[in-house]
């Protein structure tokens, strides 16, 4: 698995690459990307990236500080944005 910044996980999770960071907390196996253990994102059977919106605003409620910055990083990246409530296109 890649190590590299935690900025550049999403990016790899959005091409399909194993990567995580520094630390382990952020990291994808390509398909599928987690804050700590927490699935934030995953690739649909029609290979869309759908980010969970885990923060404050959101149905799906804040998890933590740290948790909403992946998040935030995934949201980028991602085609659907999934707050608990609708899915919907990033935009």
């Amino acid at each position: 698995m890649e190590v590299t910044k935690t900025y550049d996980v999403a990016d790899y999770w959005r091409s399909g690459t194993p990567a995580c960071n520094n630390g382990g907390q952020f990291w994808t196996d390509g398909q599928r990307i987690y804050s700590y253990r927490l699935l934030i994102g995953e690739t649909t059977s029609s290979g869309q990236k759908m980010a969970m919106d885990y923060t404050a605003s959101s149905p799906l409620g804040f998890k933590s500080m740290t948790t909403s910055k992946h998040v935030g990083y995934a949201r980028r990246v991602a085609d659907l944005i999934n707050n608990g409530a609708e899915i919907r296109k990033r935009g």
